[in-house]
């Protein structure tokens, strides 16, 4: 093994390699000890040395590099500032390691003035930073450390020599795309997939696809896939949520070390995040809840990523993930940390509930228009509301379903009206039902994908509705498209409503605005109006409490009315929308007929109630019988 310590005078070549010889049995060499008398007292006059007084100096040593490897090889501190300085280093033996010391020019001075004996002064210290040239390849060590965790650090990365720098469980859909991009950015990557009925080409097929300038090794054994990794160990867990990942966690612990770190990248239930994340905090282990959205090309090309847990933790992970995520308009990743625990599942829960309500409104609007307007009509119509504010990825993809056709006939017309769920949509909903807050629309949107799954049972019980509906009334789309506009508002409300007071209830001071910002690109519900919404929560709580987006909705109230009332004349569900409406309609209303739900608690229960004209926190109690 040949070791070649670098960096400018000062930083510390010849203390380390020293204590680096005692540690690992390696004989060590001062370059300085081969420099030719003329170098020598060129250097104890103030003189710097020029490319023609270094030549022979290093060929010297790359001959002894040469002997070296052939016996029991060196650690040679050499300042090798310049890449052709590398190059005749490593001429006659490539193999070489290379260890960057790094400093600032400040701390190295200080060190220089305190010793004495040595030809190099803090003068010519300068024009040794102006030369260096930073390998981008090698090993780079702090040396703000004492000498003893420098050499330790160094040991550290030797150790690593040849391993991952970061691990993926599970090849499916999202795993493998995953992997190639991380591996298309340029990290040294080890992935797993386990061997069972279906799965057992898995690996090799995934390093088939592979391109040959990644760094990439396939493991079907849990154990020889965690050695390859180095230290700590960052592994992402890309397999179905649930029982599963704890069966992976139990199986990987006891071939783990402490301070390694799992991310799971799956859609978990925040509480069950929270209870991973306290139980491997007991086996000095790191966990990170992450959310991951964008699809399939999402993962591939960049994904919207919501990291969950310690910070220390993120921050380790933090190249990897800000490297592979979709980019905003200003360049910066759409990755983030969200907060403590079970945070990052949370926010891509919601996530999850805003996009079902946004899928239900197109569908909606699809199904109304669908009455007087073809597949291409539709396109079109919807074509243009995607050249405004109401732009997003599911309009733009809506749009290209409708338009798309094989063997003549348009794909959607083809589709079983079926639609199914994974389960995000309900979390959403009940976690708006334990926080106490509103998310009609998500509930809508889930309701909606229940009743679609009885097939059957619709198709029996709609022979018994006359469909000769006689209505004159004629859909205004221009009233449909502020409708649209209106629904999406309420969602978005209700969505970031419940983040809201989920960071409140749980502590997590989660950045409203940053989330925000983060949604601008890379995942489902992407759109003009997330980008928005990233000003709008840097200076506001709610969209309600912004002049202008009271007024659209204001202004949209009647048009929304007009649209619903045409779904009501033709036997269209239109739930969400009408969810969105309800909604508006309660919170601008000052009276509501809770007095009366009131009432009739305490009338059958004694639950009291509190008066008009009492004051605050005042109860009453009346016997009505």
């Amino acid at each position: 093994m040949i070791i070649v310590l670098l960096g400018v005078s000062g930083c510390g070549k010849t203390t380390v390699g020293k204590k680096l010889s005692q540690k690992i049995g390696i004989p060590f060499f001062d370059g300085d000890d081969f420099h030719p008398k003329s170098n020598i007292d060129k250097m104890t006059k103030g003189m710097s040395l020029n490319d023609d007084d270094r030549y022979p100096w290093l060929l010297s040593l790359a001959s002894n590099i040469e002997t070296w490897s052939e016996e029991n090889g060196a650690i040679l501190a050499c300042s090798a500032l310049k890449e052709k300085y590398r190059a005749v280093l490593s001429s006659r033996y490539n193999d070489i390691i290379w260890v960057h010391l790094s400093g600032s020019y400040d701390l190295i001075k200080g060190r220089i003035e305190k010793r004495g004996g040595h030809f190099m002064n803090a003068d010519l210290l300068t024009s040794q930073f102006k030369d260096l040239e930073m390998p981008e390849y090698g090993i780079h060590i702090d040396i703000s450390e004492s000498p003893e965790k420098i050499t330790k650090n160094i040991i550290s990365k030797l150790e690593n020599l040849n391993q991952s720098f970061f691990g993926v469980i599970g090849l499916g859909v999202m795993g493998s795309s995953l992997s190639l991009n991380i591996a298309e950015k340029g990290y040294a990557l080890s992935v797993y997939n386990r061997i069972a009925p279906g799965e057992e080409h898995m690996v090799s097929d995934f390093l088939n696809k592979a391109d040959e300038v990644m760094q990439i090794k396939g493991f079907t054994e849990l154990e020889a896939f965690v050695n390859s990794l180095e230290r700590p160990r960052k592994i992402l867990i890309m397999i179905k949520a649930g029982k599963a990942i704890d069966a992976v966690i139990e199986a990987i612990i006891p071939i783990l070390s402490e301070g390694d770190i799992l991310i799971d990248g799956g859609n978990s239930h925040y509480l069950d995040t929270n209870k991973r994340y306290e139980y491997l905090i007991s086996k000095q282990l790191h966990f990170i809840g992450c959310g991951v959205s964008g699809g399939e090309e999402g993962a591939r090309k960049g994904p919207s990523i919501m990291p969950g847990g310690a910070k220390e933790s993120y921050q380790i992970i933090k190249p990897v993930l800000e490297a592979i995520a979709a980019k905003d308009k200003k360049g910066n990743a759409c990755c983030t940390y969200v907060g403590p625990q079970g945070a990052g599942h949370f926010v891509k829960m919601v996530h999850n509930g805003i996009e079902y309500a946004e899928m239900q409104l197109l569908a909606e609007i699809y199904a109304l228009l669908s009455i007087t307007n073809n597949n291409e009509e539709i396109a079109t119509i919807l074509s243009q509301w995607n050249t405004t504010d109401l732009s997003s990825y599911l309009l733009e993809i809506t749009i290209n379903i409708l338009k798309t056709k094989e063997n003549g006939k348009y794909v959607l017309d083809t589709i079983l009206d079926k639609a199914g769920n994974k389960g995000t949509g309900s979390w959403s909903t009940k976690a708006g039902f334990d926080l106490g807050t509103v998310n009609t629309m998500m509930s809508s949107a889930v309701f909606a994908r229940y009743i679609s799954s009885f097939k059957e049972k619709r198709k029996q019980l709609s022979k018994f509705i006359k469909s000769d509906l006689k209505t004159t009334d004629v859909l205004d789309v221009n009233s449909l498209e502020k409708a649209y506009r209106f629904a999406r508002i309420i969602n978005h409300h209700q969505g970031f409503e419940l983040i809201r007071l989920a960071s409140k209830t749980f502590n997590w001071q989660l950045n409203i605005s940053e989330i925000a910002r983060i949604w601008t690109n890379g995942c489902i519900i992407r759109s003009e109006f997330m980008e928005t919404s990233v000003d709008v929560f840097k200076d506001y709580e709610s969209y309600l409490d912004t002049t202008d987006l009271l007024e659209v909705l204001i202004s949209a109230e009647n048009h929304i009315t007009k649209s619903i009332t045409y779904s009501l004349s033709h036997r269209v569900p239109f739930d969400t929308f009408w969810s969105a409406y309800n909604h508006w309609i309660a919170i601008t209303t000052e009276n509501l007929p809770a007095n009366l739900i009131q009432a009739q608690r305490d009338y059958f229960g004694a639950h009291t109630y509190q008066k008009i004209d009492a004051p605050k926190g005042q109860f009453f109690h009346t016997n009505w019988y």
